[in-house]
C-alpha cells in the first residue's frame, strides 16, 4: 500500500509539472491528492502511538492522562467524550481539522502543491501520522505564517494556540527572538555556533541535563536516552537536512526571487528564516527529542522554497542548461534518501514494516478491499 500510494502521488506529480497552467486539472488533482491524506489520518487503526492516544481520550479523568496531553488536545477530547463519540470517530474529527489548514496553506504557499506532498509523504508524513497532536499544532502554524506580515495580532494567537496542541512548537517562539539578530542571518556565523554547539553538547552528561527537563515537563524524560553517544545519532539523523537548508540558504543569497511578481513569493523571507533556524534545532534536540519533529517539518517549508524555485526555472526567469525536470527529480530523491537514512535504515530495515502496518491496516482501505 505505502508504495501504491507513493506510485500514484509521483504520477499526479508528474502530471502537475507538465500541465501546471490547467487549473481545473490542479485543483482537482489536489483535492484527489487530499482525500489521499485525509483517509490516511483519518482512518488510521494501527501506529506507534495509537493505543496510547485510545488511552488518553478513554480515561480523561486520570491525572496522569491530565498532566499527559495539552489544553487544546484536552478540550477536544472531551467535546468528543461529551457527544458521544468514539476513537475512531474522534480521529475522524482531528482530521477534519487538520487536513484542510494543511492543504490550504500547501495551495497557498507553493505553484506545485502536489510536488510538495509528494516529498511530504516520504518526510515527515509518517511521524506526523503517528504524532497527530504536533501535526495539528504545526498546521495551525503553517497557516499562521501568511499572517505574519500583514495581520501579526492574529498570526501571535493562532502560534499561541498551536503551542497548546503541542508544547515542543514553543520552541518556535524562540525562533522569533533569535531571528531579530544579526549574526542569524550569516550564514558562516550560525553554522560555526551549530557546528561548535554540537561539539560542547557531545561533553555534557545526561544527569546534568534531567533535572532541567523534569522541570520543564516530567513526561519528556520518557524520551531522554541515558546510552553514550545517543546525540552522536541524532546529529548524524539531522545532517541530511542540515546540509540542503544550507543549500537553500545559500542560493537565496546570491539570487534574488522575493520581487518576483510572476507568482505570490512574499512568504519567502520568513520561510528562509524558519529554514535558518531548522539548522539550530539539532542543538534543542540533545535536551529533548521531540524537537526532531520541528526539524523534519520546517523541512517541508524547504521543499515549498523549492518548488517555487523550480516553477521559476520552468517559467525561464533562470536559465538552466541541464533539462528542467532534471531539479525536481534531484530533489526527490534526496528526500528518498533522507527517508532511508531516518527510517529505512534505522533497525536493520525493520522499522519499515511499522511503516506498512500504518499506510496498510486503514480502515477504509480495509473496507474498500472488501468490497472490491
Amino acid at each position: 500500500m505505502y508504495f501504491f500510494l507513493f506510485f500514484l502521488l509521483f504520477i499526479l506529480s508528474f502530471l502537475e509539472f507538465f500541465l501546471y497552467k490547467n487549473k481545473l486539472v490542479k485543483i482537482v488533482s489536489f483535492i484527489f491528492v487530499g482525500f489521499i491524506f485525509f483517509s490516511l489520518l483519518a482512518f488510521n487503526i494501527e501506529s506507534p502511538d495509537l493505543e496510547n492516544y485510545q488511552f488518553h481520550y478513554d480515561n480523561l479523568d486520570i491525572d496522569y492522562v491530565k498532566i499527559a496531553i495539552e489544553p487544546v488536545i484536552y478540550f477536544l477530547m472531551s467535546f468528543c467524550n461529551d457527544i458521544g463519540f468514539s476513537f475512531a470517530q474522534y480521529q475522524t474529527l482531528l482530521a477534519s481539522l487538520i487536513i484542510p489548514l494543511f492543504l490550504y496553506s500547501i495551495y497557498r504557499y507553493s505553484p506545485l502543491p502536489i510536488f510538495v506532498l509528494l516529498n511530504f509523504y516520504f518526510i515527515p508524513f509518517f511521524p506526523d501520522i503517528v504524532q497527530i497532536r504536533f501535526f495539528l499544532g504545526f498546521s495551525v502554524f503553517l497557516y499562521a505564517l501568511q499572517f505574519f506580515n500583514n495581520k501579526k495580532w492574529l498570526f501571535y494567537i493562532l502560534l499561541i494556540f498551536a503551542v497548546l496542541c503541542h508544547y515542543s512548537l514553543i520552541l518556535l517562539l524562540l525562533f522569533l527572538i533569535i531571528k531579530k539578530f544579526n549574526w542569524f542571518k550569516s550564514q558562516i556565523t550560525s553554522n560555526v555556533i551549530i557546528l561548535l554547539g554540537m561539539v560542547f553538547l557531545l561533553l555534557i552528561p545526561r544527569n546534568i541535563i534531567d533535572p532541567w527537563i523534569l522541570l520543564f515537563n516530567p513526561k519528556y524524560l520518557v524520551y531522554t536516552d541515558k546510552e553514550i553517544g545517543t546525540f552522536v545519532g541524532t546529529i548524524a539523523l539531522f545532517l541530511p537536512f542540515f546540509l540542503l537548508n544550507n543549500i537553500i540558504i545559500y542560493y537565496h543569497s546570491k539570487v534574488n526571487i522575493v520581487n518576483v511578481t510572476k507568482i505570490n513569493t512574499k512568504f519567502l523571507p520568513i520561510f528562509i528564516d524558519l529554514v535558518r533556524f531548522a539548522n539550530y534545532t539539532v542543538l534543542f534536540q540533545y535536551f529533548i527529542r521531540d524537537f526532531s519533529r520541528i526539524t523534519q517539518n520546517i523541512h517541508l517549508i524547504s521543499i515549498i522554497y523549492l518548488s517555487v524555485i523550480i516553477y521559476l526555472f520552468k517559467e525561464k526567469i533562470i536559465k538552466l542548461k541541464m533539462p528542467i525536470i532534471t531539479l525536481p527529480i534531484i530533489i526527490f530523491f534526496y528526500n528518498i534518501f533522507i527517508f532511508y537514512v531516518e527510517f529505512l535504515m534505522v533497525n536493520n530495515f525493520q522499522y519499515f514494516e511499522v511503516i506498512e502496518n500504518t499506510f496498510s491496516r486503514n480502515s477504509l482501505f480495509q473496507n474498500l478491499l472488501n468490497i472490491f
